[in-house]
């Protein structure tokens, strides 16, 4: 802990905390470095995204109805669409 932090108390649910647990190790395995929940947080603060709930409702609407695809998460299917959008632009460009 920083010197002259102040320490929070949070309340969250067992989904959450769990949710957040993951993140945690996933930042230890990108980085290799030991991290805390409160790293977590603030990757979560400082690198998220928010999408409106309509267009969330409509992206789980298309991965239900195209399971063939392979999308297990709405993440996933945002992350190929920022990549596919990138690497359209990309070509648009050269």
């Amino acid at each position: 802990m920083r010197i002259g932090t102040k320490v929070k108390t949070l309340k969250i649910s067992d989904e959450a905390h769990a949710k957040l647990t993951s993140l945690v190790g996933r930042l230890m395995a990108d980085t290799g470095k030991m991290k805390t929940y409160s790293d977590a947080i603030e990757a979560l603060l400082s690198k998220s995204v928010m999408l409106s709930s309509e267009l969330l409702d409509q992206v789980e609407s298309f991965i239900e109805a195209n399971v063939r695809l392979g999308y297990a998460t709405k993440e996933e299917f945002i992350q190929d669409a920022i990549r596919s959008r990138l690497d359209k632009s990309s070509e648009e460009e050269s």
